[in-house]
């Protein structure tokens, strides 16, 4: 497929800075069409318009200007950035371009960063999924949702194709401030057994949201997440929230999950957006999540179980042995849920804290949790 018909190269309407971290990591598609023969890139950036109904790439052009400022990362990243989507005659047709450059990317092995526009563009990031059947983990860091705000609940609009799809998806949401959040989102939440942190149990322990999303494949972080104070310029903003330091520390986390497919950073309002504060720190929580790429470890137990030892739990509850791996490498955890049906088992990121319950013989919420998804 060719890039090239879906993207607008700009070059003298964003001028580039001259600094370290452009030298040193990030190319440039122009209008030339440059050939993308031998594309090994492992970061692509690409803007996304205003809002659904916006032709405007403020937002995205504005992250753009205060990235590019900051200085180099501590390791090699071959980032390259790809311009702003061309937009089709409607919103379904823009979430088809949007479908088809990241699958092309995908196919490079190549992750995909998205700026700015409106987080509802992410349905491409679902639809991409269509054909490949592979289990997603869709991590959405908000303030609130609903079943509206949710990618695939309105996955039907866009393809008849969407059992086997949507079966193959959990969604996680980080952040939630629960005076947004009616009860029926929450117990459709709880019948899907999906998952969703309240914003005062992620502040609690920060740490412990590194295992949910080392697993992510697509993570959108809605800058409605971030407390006004920190991010004046949202499309919704709150006195309460995640300060722009947490923000980072969770992108930081995005980076260095093993399956990340695509990162985007939305719901940047410039017209608000009073010295530019927000889009400073949508640029700093994007240089933490490449900071976090360019020093990711590529393990997983069943991959290269030579770096991990093995701890076997009873549980009286499930009648089962439980495994957990810890690396040897990183000191980082991982549990085993073994289905009896189909005779298969899924191994899922933990934290030491999920291994000390079930050594109390307690169940963690995320065993349980994705053990009642898959068994249905």
């Amino acid at each position: 497929m060719d890039l090239v018909q879906f993207l607008d190269f700009f070059d003298d309407e964003f001028p580039v800075p001259n600094s370290t971290f452009i030298s040193k990591h990030v190319k440039f598609l122009h209008k030339e069409k440059e050939d993308l023969t031998g594309f090994d890139y492992r970061i692509a950036i690409v803007g996304l318009p205003d809002s659904e109904c916006s032709g405007s790439f403020d937002a995205a052009n504005q992250i753009r200007k205060s990235l590019y400022e900051m200085s180099d990362l501590s390791n090699n990243l071959k980032i390259i950035d790809l311009g702003n989507v061309i937009l089709g005659e409607s919103f379904p047709a823009n979430c088809y371009i949007v479908k088809d450059i990241i699958n092309e990317l995908n196919s490079k092995k190549t992750i995909i960063l998205l700026l700015g526009g409106s987080s509802i563009y992410s349905i491409g990031n679902l639809l991409a999924q269509e054909k490949t059947r592979i289990p997603m983990n869709i991590v959405s860091i908000d303030s609130t949702f609903s079943r509206e705000k949710i990618p695939f609940s309105n996955i039907s609009e866009f393809t008849q194709d969407n059992a086997e799809l949507l079966a193959s998806v959990n969604y996680i949401n980080i952040g939630y401030q629960s005076y947004y959040v009616d009860k029926k989102a929450l117990d459709f939440i709880e019948d899907s057994y999906f998952e969703a942190y309240r914003l005062g149990s992620v502040r609690a322990n920060i740490k412990d949201m590194e295992p949910v999303l080392r697993d992510a494949n697509i993570i959108n972080l809605s800058m409605n997440a971030v407390k006004h104070a920190d991010a004046p310029g949202t499309t919704f903003s709150s006195p309460n929230g995640l300060t722009g330091d947490e923000a980072c520390q969770l992108a930081f986390y995005s980076g260095h999950s093993n399956r990340i497919k695509s990162f985007g950073v939305f719901d940047l309002f410039p017209e608000n957006d009073v010295h530019s504060t927000t889009a400073k720190l949508s640029a700093q929580i994007i240089w933490y999540f490449l900071e976090g790429a360019s020093n990711v470890i590529y393990e997983e137990p069943d991959i290269n179980p030579e770096h991990f030892t093995k701890y076997l739990i009873h549980n009286s509850q499930t009648d089962q042995h439980i495994a957990f791996y810890k690396s040897n490498l990183t000191n980082r955890w991982w549990m085993e849920i073994t289905f009896s049906k189909g005779n298969h088992n899924i191994i899922l990121s933990c934290s030491e804290a999920d291994y000390d319950l079930c050594c109390k013989q307690e169940i963690p919420d995320r065993w349980w949790q994705t053990f009642r998804r898959l068994s249905d």
